[in-house]
């Protein structure tokens, strides 16, 4: 290489540096020497947000081995990027960019783009923060899979439970029935209108939780007097199957929102009457802050727990036929991160769940 090339790329490089430690983004200098691509210059952006050194990545496949440590993942960066190349040299483009999850050096992972172009032999790469932006879109593709998922199950579940109140009380209306058969129509009516009230309830809440319309409303409640009025509501549901219900929650008393303690205690209760048999028994206890609500009932596998706690469930029916909603559980983990209260659930099929709320 002469002499003034030589000045030149080393002026390029001076410039270049400066430049960079005054821009937004975090940025890489890189020469290929020798066929060898190496790393020389990391503007203070890089070391502040992704934090490695020139000494820890002093070459780009140092560079891939600390930014994507996942082999498959490393080799699908790397795989996009030579492809994104070719195609910018078919079409005259002086740069290519590619989209990417980063792994910084304090472990945590980072959307960018990266955009990387060659000016006299120099190779310039810039990292452009997308994290925000895609968590973003990522948060809106889970609130329309949600929306679409309501839409499933009020078109589903509602449609069942009222078409079966026409259906009976258009039986009770044309047909000549004794007494002791109107008596178990109007049971019949009763039990298909609570499933038809907790479904509207459950998607009204779930519709303010989406939509951030629920505020909070701090104050001391007394557990005794709102699981009494919980277990009136529910009393010919548990009566029916001949459930036991106990409750020990004396020196529960705890500082929250109780419209939305309510909702989550009166879901976990309906869903213990649902899915605990004939002759079974339920166990409402509070251990300090805690609060259990214990069956003896059909129990769940560990992906269907998993399954709850990641809002990706379905219905199920309960041991007398009686229809879920699909979405109880769901609001009620949604609920318990609202008001700050960590929910447990521990089960085993065949055995009962027990579902334990613990207030800060």
């Amino acid at each position: 290489m002469i002499p003034d090339e030589i000045s030149r790329l080393r002026n390029s490089r001076i410039e270049l540096q400066g430049v960079a430690d005054f821009l937004p983004y975090p940025f890489i200098i890189a020469e290929v020497i020798d066929n060898q691509h190496l790393n020389t210059y990391l503007n203070e952006k890089f070391l502040e947000e992704i934090g490695y050194t020139l000494d820890e990545i002093p070459t780009i496949e140092a560079w891939y081995s600390k930014a994507y440590p996942n082999d498959d993942y490393r080799d699908k960066v790397i795989s996009t990027w030579d492809q994104e190349e070719i195609l910018s040299q078919q079409e005259g483009k002086v740069f290519v960019k590619s989209k990417s999850h980063v792994t910084c050096k304090n472990g945590s992972i980072r959307w960018y783009e990266v955009k990387a172009c060659v000016i006299n032999k120099i190779h310039v790469v810039a990292f452009i923060d997308l994290d925000k932006e895609i968590h973003f879109q990522e948060e809106l593709k889970n609130i329309n899979k949600n929306n679409d998922r309501m839409l499933s199950i009020l078109g589903h579940d509602l449609r069942s439970p009222v078409a079966n109140l026409m259906s009976i009380s258009s039986m009770a209306a044309n047909t000549e029935i004794s007494s002791d058969e109107f008596a178990s129509l109007i049971k019949m009516i009763n039990e298909q209108s609570k499933q038809v009230l907790e479904l509207l309830d459950n998607t009204l809440n779930w519709a303010k939780l989406n939509f951030n319309a629920i505020k909070l409303n701090l104050v001391e409640i007394d557990f005794r007097v709102v699981i009494a009025n919980i277990l009136e509501i529910y009393k010919s549901s548990y009566e029916s199957k001949n459930i036991s219900i106990s409750v020990a929650v004396e020196s529960l008393k705890i500082s929250s929102d109780i419209e939305i303690v309510t909702i989550i205690i009166r879901n976990l209760i309906s869903n213990a009457i649902k899915f605990t048999p004939q002759n079974g028994a339920i166990v409402i206890e509070s251990f300090g802050n805690d609060l259990s609500v214990k069956d003896n009932g059909i129990g769940m596998s560990e992906s269907m727990i998993n399954d709850i706690l990641q809002n990706s469930n379905s219905s199920r029916r309960g041991t007398n036929n009686e229809q879920g909603t699909g979405v109880g559980l769901q609001l009620v983990v949604n609920l318990a991160e609202k008001i700050n209260c960590e929910l447990a659930i521990l089960s085993e099929e065949s055995k009962g769940t027990e579902i334990r709320l613990k207030f800060q």
